[in-house]
């Protein structure tokens, strides 16, 4: 009976224990974070300020294992782009200026801010303190494994068919491969899409013209780069994804040996210039493989299809232009058209489902109104930008963002350009 006592009051005091170092961790960890910043006056005394705020995340950040990706360019006339991209393990929380002073050259800023599950660290900075005053700095939350890295988006357009009789038995495959694509490459998580596959772009590189016309709104396209920017403008996307099926035929060879084939390209477009930036060609030769026959009222990429010698081959080839897809994007630069623009405040149309994060320093530029064409004058080449500021992003919803101009009097306008430059 003693022992039984004995073992409820060690028992008692070891969750007491627990319980208390649980107290004293979560005071630990929401214990303030503070850094310095700073940033040399080249301009207007706000600029300076701003930028030095915006070091001083950057430093408080640091201090609570972010990762930090930035990026600047420098001329003879001083820094012409400055890109910052924050990776927090933590999103900062409650900035308040500490203290804010100035030298001939330079502003510093001195904050404290809250990085959630972090064990503060303190970096003291001289200087006294001015008062203090909170700068109110929402955080964005990102989808678990996707902080490091901005998320581009493309829509999927249904595929051409080269030879429609090697599908017959393969009905609406054209439209389920591209929204079969758009599926795994949403499981993936890594890239945003939207679903295009009822539209059909035109492939003129390859000689196959398709006759139909993406949205009734479009005018006819005289090559295949105008009608992609016009159309990636339209769903509000970075890239247009096209593919051709160029073979699924069946072949036979000696003994009787059916062969069925599957040939497949795939064509990536910047939605900004329309040019090619990626295109794959994938070959497969699939032994004893014949016509399949299914029940029209269901989808042709079922468990049935899957289940087939055919239907395995497929699914290792869409798997495969996942990872390709994947690839080409995140080699691009990162992005956004300014959807609309009230002064310095700018609104784009990219958000927390894009990582974008508060306190993230991008590049604005301005595209000129009409495009460039080649000497023959038939063929757009793209539009020309012109660098216009530094764009601070302030606010953060799901689907886009708004941002502040760090210039007096660069102005943006609808269909402008912001752009992350690693």
């Amino acid at each position: 009976m003693v022992i039984g006592v004995r073992l409820m009051k060690t028992y008692f005091m070891w969750c007491a224990g627990l319980l208390l170092a649980g107290m004293l961790l979560g005071e630990v960890q929401a214990q303030g974070v503070e850094a310095e910043g700073t940033s040399p006056i080249n301009g207007p005394i706000g600029v300076a300020k701003r930028l030095a705020l915006q070091d001083a995340i950057r430093q408080a950040l640091l201090q609570s294992n972010a990762q930090v990706s930035t990026t600047t360019v420098v001329s003879s006339r001083g820094v012409v782009s400055d890109n910052v991209r924050f990776t927090a393990r933590g999103n900062v929380t409650n900035v308040v200026i500490l203290d804010e002073w100035t030298d001939e050259t330079h502003y510093y800023v001195r904050i404290r801010a809250q990085v959630p599950g972090v064990i503060a660290v303190t970096n003291r900075a001289l200087g006294t303190n001015a008062g203090v005053r909170t700068a109110s700095l929402p955080a964005s939350p990102v989808p678990s494994g996707l902080s490091g890295q901005y998320r581009r988006k493309m829509a999927i357009t249904q595929f051409h068919v080269l030879d429609r009789a090697q599908i017959a038995d393969l009905p609406n495959i054209e439209i389920a491969l591209a929204r079969e694509l758009k599926r795994r490459l949403d499981v993936d998580g890594r890239v945003r899409t939207a679903d295009a596959s009822l539209y059909l772009l035109p492939l003129g590189d390859d000689g196959v013209m398709s006759q139909g016309r993406i949205l009734d709104a479009l005018p006819a396209a005289r090559e295949v780069g105008q009608l992609a920017t016009e159309f990636a403008e339209s769903l509000g996307v970075q890239f247009v994804v096209s593919g051709v099926i160029r073979d699924m035929g069946i072949t036979r060879h000696l003994l009787g040996v059916r062969v069925r084939h599957l040939e497949l390209d795939v064509i990536v477009h910047d939605g900004i210039t329309g040019a090619e930036v990626a295109r794959h060609r994938l070959n497969e030769s699939v032994v004893d493989a014949g016509l399949f026959d299914f029940p029209t009222t269901l989808p042709v990429l079922n468990d049935k299809f899957y289940a087939s010698p055919f239907g395995q081959r497929v699914h290792r080839v869409l798997d495969k232009l996942v990872s390709m897809l994947v690839n080409d994007l995140n080699a691009q630069l990162f992005t956004a058209r300014v959807i609309r623009a009230e002064g310095k405040q700018v609104f784009f149309d990219a958000g927390g489902a894009a990582n974008i994060k508060v306190g993230d320093v991008l590049n604005t530029f301005q595209l000129s109104q009409s495009a460039v064409n080649d000497l023959p004058g038939q063929r757009a080449l793209g539009f020309s930008e012109s660098p216009a500021s530094i764009l601070v992003v302030t606010q953060v919803q799901r689907l886009f963002s708004v941002g502040e101009l760090d210039s007096e009097t660069a102005r943006l306008s609808q269909g402008d350009v912001i752009r992350f430059e690693p």
